[in-house]
């Protein structure tokens, strides 16, 4: 029988992990998603710093952020104005797509975020564990996780649903979003 040393076993153990590595270092499908970017009105700004504007993301994976949240609901609403329910092709606009408007305070308060596609971490665009208040805008409403990849409590909310505060319990508690 082969006695193993310790020098065998760290070279073992390294081996394994060298092995192993990038199987936990990349999650699933991570690498077909399109890069996220994001702009201030116009200007280029990094996506994790969406998080400190009034943004929304109807051009995914581009996010549009602006300075007040006066701007960001003159360009919603020029936005869902222009683009029809569903199109000739069969194809489905924003209107009809579900999306939910988060808030980093009670009571609908802050600069808020407008999103509309599923983010297994919200910490890409600044909104990890800061969501107080939501309002679910259309579609059939989704889900808020505690943790990123849909981990932890589920929160589901409705379409049309305004939440002015999401309880003590829940408060700047969500890292993940599945609107649907």
């Amino acid at each position: 029988m082969e006695r193993v040393t310790g020098r065998s076993r760290l070279i073992g153990l390294a081996l394994l992990a060298a092995v192993m590595a990038p199987v936990y270092a990349v999650p699933v499908g991570a690498a077909s998603e399109p890069p996220i970017s994001a702009d201030l009105e116009g200007r280029p700004i990094p996506a994790v710093e969406v998080g400190r504007y009034a943004c929304h993301d109807f051009d995914y994976p581009r996010i549009h952020c602006y300075r007040t949240r006066a701007d960001l609901e003159r360009a919603v609403a020029d936005r869902l104005a222009a683009q029809p329910a569903s199109g000739l092709d069969g194809t489905v606009g924003a209107t009809a797509t579900g999306y939910v408007k988060v808030y980093p305070d009670a009571g609908l308060q802050g600069l808020p975020a407008v999103l509309s596609v599923r983010y297994d971490d919200l910490a890409v665009i600044g909104w990890n564990d800061r969501i107080s208040s939501f309002e679910g805008l259309a579609g059939n409403g989704g889900t808020f996780f505690e943790h990123i990849y849909g981990g932890g409590f589920a929160y589901p909310f409705n379409a049309y649903q305004q939440v002015t505060y999401v309880g003590d319990p829940y408060n700047d508690r969500f890292s993940s979003v599945r609107p649907r």
